[in-house]
């Protein structure tokens, strides 16, 4: 499968401390609530009845829920090891990604800056001109280039619940969801977006131990172990982490997949630059992964496995052809596959 062929950005420069996520930093409007927002083309929920380890009450943990275009989180939290429980108690699939923003800037600064240009980007891209759309970062403000994305929780489906752990730094944050609705809007601008600040109180969280390991470099994602059934935590290193074309860096999410789920649908799918990427409803159950990091960072992530097969795939365009849509499968106790 080949992804559809996208121009290279002309964003400002950003810190050298990070390449960044190059594409949505905030595509922020006036959030608008849920109640309000009607859902069109929705998938189903499937209620998760598995309580996922750790607890709520648990040192370092921070809960997050979705009941609709929302994220309820806490406005102050504190810092170092974080394990953030996204439960998605929506009908629609999310994820949230942390944005650790320049001194002096908030999400207001996003609302007012950064909005009006991813909107109008995608506006174009969804028209069929995605060379003007591109045309329009150009109009970023300077500061975008030293927001840092430091992970956060990945792809979760309808009922279920995503656990990832990140070490944090104090500061201000931003967390929101870019997966978008049929007609191209962005859940951020339906109102999944919500400023976070980390303190310098440390969290007393401690950072998991794996049961397997992923590694993600420009060769591709590496799994090292043996992934068993029950409720694992594996780790994600950054070895690297380079832009590609449409503007993003390397990320990983964890799908279950069926005997009907097509490879090439969720590879394309993958790519927000195209107007059917990242729409709702999504190809396939997502149980959570990691967002983009600095190359060096490593976050961790919990699900329950259960015997059948599995995918981990980056948001990139056409991750099969980069090894960045790599399956495997979890055996019964029997040593068989379900």
């Amino acid at each position: 499968m080949k992804s559809r062929k996208t121009p290279n950005l002309s964003l400002p420069a950003r810190s050298g401390r990070s390449p960044g996520r190059v594409l949505l930093l905030l595509m922020t409007l006036i959030p608008l609530s849920a109640c309000d927002v009607p859902l069109v083309g929705v998938a189903e929920s499937r209620p998760n009845a598995v309580s996922l380890s750790p607890g709520r009450g648990e040192p370092g943990t921070v809960l997050v829920t979705s009941t609709g275009m929302n994220l309820q989180a806490p406005e102050e939290i504190s810092s170092g090891w974080t394990t953030f429980r996204y439960e998605n108690r929506s009908n629609a699939t999310h994820f949230f990604v942390l944005e650790r923003m320049p001194e002096g800037r908030t999400v207001e600064d996003s609302r007012r800056e950064v909005v009006p240009v991813f909107d109008a980007a995608m506006k174009l891209i969804m028209e069929g001109d995605p060379a003007a759309g591109f045309a329009q970062f150009a109009n970023l403000p300077a500061w975008y280039g030293d927001v840092m994305f430091v992970g956060g929780p990945g792809l979760v489906a309808p009922g279920n619940t995503g656990l990832t752990t990140v070490r944090l730094d104090p500061g201000t944050y931003v967390i929101e969801c870019y997966v978008k609705a049929p007609d191209g809007t962005f859940h951020t601008s339906m109102g999944m977006i919500e400023g976070l600040t980390v303190t310098d109180e440390s969290s007393g969280g401690r950072e998991p131990r794996a049961d397997f390991a992923v590694t993600i470099s420009d060769a591709g994602i590496e799994l090292s172990g043996d992934p068993k059934p029950g409720m694992r935590t594996f780790s994600v290193h950054f070895a690297q982490q380079t832009v590609q074309p449409h503007g993003l860096g390397y990320d990983v999410h964890l799908v279950r997949l069926e005997r009907d789920t097509d490879l090439t649908a969720l590879g394309a799918w993958m790519n927000w630059s195209v107007p059917s990427g990242l729409t709702t409803p999504a190809p396939a159950e997502f149980l959570g992964g990691s967002q983009e990091m600095p190359a060096g960072s490593t976050a961790y992530v919990t699900a329950l496995l259960t015997p059948g097969r599995y995918a981990l795939v980056a948001e990139i365009p056409d991750p099969a052809a980069k090894n960045m849509l790599r399956t495997f499968s979890v055996p019964d106790g029997h040593g068989g596959k379900r």
